[in-house]
């Protein structure tokens, strides 16, 4: 019985918290980057309407140096035609521009033009003013503080994911910022460019062998927190049309993952809610991520968990408002 208990690894109440809040703020990012209503943020921050896939390479463009196209279809996960065609459709845009790669005069470099750069720095600056609206009023010392944990969660994060550090264009934008929240909004910059660049869910949702993908969870999970739901409250929250959210849910049915129910204030619709499996998954999901996270984070130092965590929830709650 002694034997057993030496084993037993206490559970530190504040760094459970502290991974959870910030966990919330990654998930909110990566909703936000990878979300069907993405697409459409974009639009009306920039004028510049892409569909989803060449908008991906836009930003992955956006992120840093000309790029190979070999290079460009690893960092998109996608094979190289696949990558040509997406560069192709940006360059009839005049987003996007190719020159001779001097190393290899046989290849090009795909690198962002100034219109595709005066683009980037539009949508930079709409959804940067996003994340400094909630501290805009903080305390100095508050934005402090939470600027100094946002770098270690960023650290992290590079170091689980095997990322470059943060510089050059990856902090782009940010300099427009006051100047009491420039560090701030450097770190926010990076964490954005950083979680959106990434493959978002679908690795985690392969390893875990779930039946369904990326926008199919997000519209499972959205279900799960707000429902029951009509399909249209649905396509409301999630940010796209009805046919795409009816689409979502038919699949989430077709894997017992979500169930209908009739509104009792209305017989002739039906809602929509998580089911028992459904509920299953989201929490999988979360207790993959919370622990992935809490192995990265383990180090942080024990007296600051509280308080960071609290800044954390704060944000958070300010940017769902």
């Amino acid at each position: 019985m002694g034997e057993t208990a030496d084993r037993v690894v206490p559970v530190d109440a504040d760094e459970v918290r502290l991974a959870s809040a910030t966990l919330d703020l990654v998930n909110l990012i990566a909703f936000a980057a990878h979300g069907r209503a993405f697409a459409r943020r974009f639009r009306d921050a920039t004028g510049v309407d892409l569909p989803a896939a060449e908008l991906r390479t836009l930003l992955v463009l956006a992120q840093g140096d000309a790029r190979s196209g070999g290079d460009l279809a690893a960092a998109l996960a996608i094979d190289l035609g696949q990558a040509g065609r997406q560069v192709s459709a940006l360059e009839r845009a005049g987003l996007v521009g190719r020159s001779p790669d001097p190393a290899d005069r046989r290849r090009s470099l795909v690198a962002l033009s100034e219109r595709g750069a005066e683009v980037d720095r539009r949508w930079r600056s709409a959804w940067l003013r996003d994340y400094l609206r909630p501290v805009a009023r903080w305390p100095e010392a508050d934005v402090a503080d939470l600027t100094r944990w946002l770098r270690l969660v960023d650290a992290a994060l590079r170091r689980g994911l095997g990322a470059d550090a943060p510089g050059g264009r990856r902090t782009a934008g940010a300099e427009a910022a006051p100047p009491h929240l420039r560090p701030y909004a450097e770190v926010v910059v990076g964490l954005v460019e950083l979680v959106g660049a990434s493959h978002g869910f679908d690795d985690l949702l392969r390893e875990l062998r779930a039946p369904i993908r990326q926008s199919a969870y997000f519209a499972l999970r959205l279900i799960d927190a707000h429902g029951p739901l009509a399909i249209t409250e649905v396509g409301q929250r999630a940010g796209v049309d009805q046919s795409q959210a009816s689409k979502q849910v038919r699949l989430l049915e077709e894997h017992g993952l979500v169930e209908r129910a009739a509104d009792g204030f209305d017989r002739r619709s039906t809602l929509v809610r998580a089911s028992r499996r459904g509920r299953t998954l989201v929490r999988r999901v979360r207790d993959f991520q919370l622990a992935g996270l809490r192995g990265l984070l383990g180090g942080a130092p024990r007296g600051d968990r509280d308080r960071w965590a609290e800044l954390v929830v704060e944000l958070v709650a300010e940017l769902s408002r």
